[in-house]
């Protein structure tokens, strides 16, 4: 199984578009062995210290996949990429 991460936050217009081009790769690729935890950054001061101006942040395995603007096509190719390798 593949988890990822997902640096989000409350009223964050962005976050919720990143959300929803994730979730629609994984339903493109009918992936559901990929687990996707989400994590409000407010809920930590360190984490709010590091993903204030980034996020939304997508990361797995440590590496930051995108962040900012979300993106179909990467998170598509990412994700047919690295499933199945775990």
């Amino acid at each position: 199984m593949l988890e990822m991460t997902y640096y989000t936050r409350k009223r964050c217009p962005l976050c919720d578009q990143g959300k929803e081009q994730v979730n629609l790769a994984l339903s493109e690729l009918r992936y559901n062995d990929v687990k996707m935890s989400e994590v409000d950054i407010d809920s930590d001061d360190a984490l709010q210290e590091e993903y204030m101006i980034r996020v939304p942040v997508l990361v797995h395995d440590g590496n930051v996949v995108q962040e900012g603007i979300i993106d179909f096509a990467q998170v598509y190719d990412y994700l047919k990429t690295h499933v199945g390798k775990q």
